[in-house]
């Protein structure tokens, strides 16, 4: 029969598989059920994102212990010490977008791959300053592109070009 995937990709997300997929590395994917509700922030972003990293990697390996190496991330949004998580209605996306409008914020993505019992983990923070944008055309860019599953309430893949000024740092990592 065939071997199943070495890499098994914890998450649904479709711009991590996109990122596999172009790097042509075979991988399978389970979707982790972790309640990232159950981590509470504490006030270190790449603390706390490398905890809901490993969460969900644990959350896998302890649902499907499956053979191959687990590969799980989380990626958040920090402007002046406080989280932008996925907005909760297209009003909250404007407001997030206002907040960070004319101002650098970091992406922070970290890394967990976990096998047996090793682990490794690891982390990766990008700068992404906005343009100064007026609120009218906030409002058109979070309509045009749906805002509501991404953390800051916007996708550089997605019309990032047309709010993003500049970039410092891994692009990939704001991707996925």
């Amino acid at each position: 029969g065939r071997m199943e995937p070495y890499l098994i990709l914890g998450s649904s997300s479709p711009r991590r598989k996109s990122i596999l997929q172009y790097f042509r590395i075979p991988f399978t994917c389970i979707s982790s059920d972790f309640g990232e509700q159950s981590i509470p922030y504490c006030g270190d972003p790449i603390a706390y994102s490398e905890k809901l990293a490993l969460g969900k990697a644990k959350t896998i390996q302890a649902i499907h212990n499956p053979k191959g190496l687990i590969l799980t991330a989380d990626t958040i949004v920090v402007y002046q010490g406080k989280i932008f998580n996925k907005p909760t209605s297209l009003e909250h996306a404007v407001a997030m977008l206002k907040t960070l409008s004319n101002q650098t914020h970091s992406v922070i993505t970290s890394l967990a791959l976990l096998q047996n019992d090793q682990l490794i983990t690891g982390n990766e923070t990008t700068q992404v300053t906005f343009s100064q944008l007026p609120e009218t055309y906030l409002r058109k860019y979070v309509k045009a592109f749906s805002s509501l599953d991404k953390c800051g309430g916007y996708s550089i893949q997605d019309g990032g070009g047309l709010i993003v000024h500049s970039i410092t740092g891994c692009t990939y990592n704001v991707q996925g």
